[in-house]
């Protein structure tokens, strides 16, 4: 399917449905009391990753991932309310293709935004249809929240960038073909000004991924080592030295993205307060409300940012809104879904018990992840309102001439 030439909602809605029906599994029924994603050997890690690359690929091939984006760069060119449509229709479906979905939707508007016509017709549609996969080359081990004072180094050797430097907490690195990266090019300027945005290789010499292996015995995360690996000039995404406003895009949609990711939770919590025989409560009720509530307001602030991205446009809201109000939402449906198992919560002796305990794990990473609720509440500050700067020490200072740790 290379293009949409649906014009009416409820056709367009049968179609996506009916395709959805015959073509995807719908959510196990075990789903509302049990989303533990957790991996727990590398095996299980790597099956997963090789289903969610066909599922997306299987979307592709149907008109359903890439349905905005224009025709000439893979996509299937449709209307934003095609993709509203198949969000609705879909909800009941295996259709969520992990870390695939993520990077797209961290990557994509990136790349229509800053990248040049040879760019955008070579990456994007290998990008949104899953042949290649993606990692995000970010955060390093001083440089996270302050991820402007990054230490990895990109020197020109004639037409390409050789790259030196560590990368951390690099979501499923292992397995990507490709990175979007970022490298200081030039030291004797300020922090933000001298960070050049790599459209990066990761399948060459010079590059060693290292999986970090968590408590359950699996490794999501990695960490990306960079020994003399090199990066042709034409894949700089926007200018060179000029990194930090491409990055700053991708980092404003990836407050969208979690925020869309949201997912069913307070249905899921009402599911269970009914298993329970607490829906009735009156305090349960509230508190259920409560959630539900939040819930709606973030999946609409989610979309608007969404469908501005995606028309080229600023987003109408500041993203660090919704990173805020995801990582308020997961902390007070942690602390609900506790509250109803009560003692039966403590340990992962039942379903409901299991997807208590992934909501209480859920609670503390997203207010970490993807930039901490403190920088969100500065730039929040700074940005939106207007409020005075925080004192820095390296204002107006080379980078080279800040003091590092």
């Amino acid at each position: 399917m290379t293009s949409i030439e649906i014009n009416n909602e409820d056709e367009y809605r049968l179609e996506t449905s009916t395709w959805l029906a015959e073509n995807i599994d719908l959510i196990e029924e075990k789903q509302p009391f049990s989303t533990l994603h957790w991996m727990p050997s590398r095996e299980r890690e790597n099956q997963h990753h090789l289903d969610c690359q066909k599922r997306q690929k299987k979307l592709y091939d149907a008109g359903y991932a890439g349905i905005t984006v224009p025709t000439e760069y893979g996509g299937h060119g449709g209307e934003p309310w095609m993709q509203r449509i198949f969000r609705e229709e879909a909800a009941g479906y295996q259709v969520h293709t992990g870390f695939f979905n993520s990077i797209i939707s961290m990557t994509l508007p990136a790349l229509l935004k800053h990248g040049t016509e040879e760019q955008k017709k070579s990456h994007i549609p290998s990008l949104i249809s899953g042949e290649v996969s993606w990692c995000q080359l970010f955060s390093e081990p001083g440089a996270g929240s302050d991820l402007a004072g990054l230490a990895t180094r990109a020197e020109l050797d004639g037409e390409e960038f050789v790259v030196h430097g560590q990368k951390v907490w690099n979501s499923a690195a292992m397995y990507a073909d490709m990175g979007i990266l970022l490298v200081r090019t030039n030291p004797d300027a300020h922090k933000h000004e001298g960070i050049t945005f790599l459209l990066f290789d990761m399948k060459q010499s010079g590059v060693e991924v290292r999986p970090l292996i968590q408590a359950h015995g699996a490794g999501h995360f990695a960490e990306v080592f960079l020994d003399g690996a090199r990066c042709h000039i034409s894949n700089v995404l926007g200018e060179i030295d000029k990194g930090w406003g491409p990055a700053r895009a991708v980092m404003s949609n990836e407050s969208a993205m979690i925020g869309g990711a949201s997912g069913d939770n307070p249905q899921q919590l009402i599911q269970l307060a009914q298993e329970l025989g607490k829906v009735d409560e009156p305090v349960v009720r509230q508190k259920l409300a409560a959630v539900y509530m939040r819930n709606k307001l973030l999946k609409l602030m989610s979309e608007k940012i969404s469908a501005a991205v995606r028309k080229g446009n600023a987003p109408p809201i500041h993203p660090s809104i919704v990173k805020l109000y995801v990582a308020r939402n997961r902390r007070l449906e942690g602390d609900l879904a506790q509250c109803l198992l009560g003692a039966a919560g403590v340990a992962a002796t039942n379903k409901a018990s299991e997807w208590a305990m992934e909501l209480l794990h859920a609670r503390y990473p997203i207010s970490i992840g993807g930039g901490t609720d403190e920088v969100h509440r500065n730039n929040l500050g700074e940005q939106a309102l207007g409020l005075p700067r925080d004192i820095r020490v390296d204002r107006g200072i080379p980078w080279k001439d800040i003091p590092k740790g």
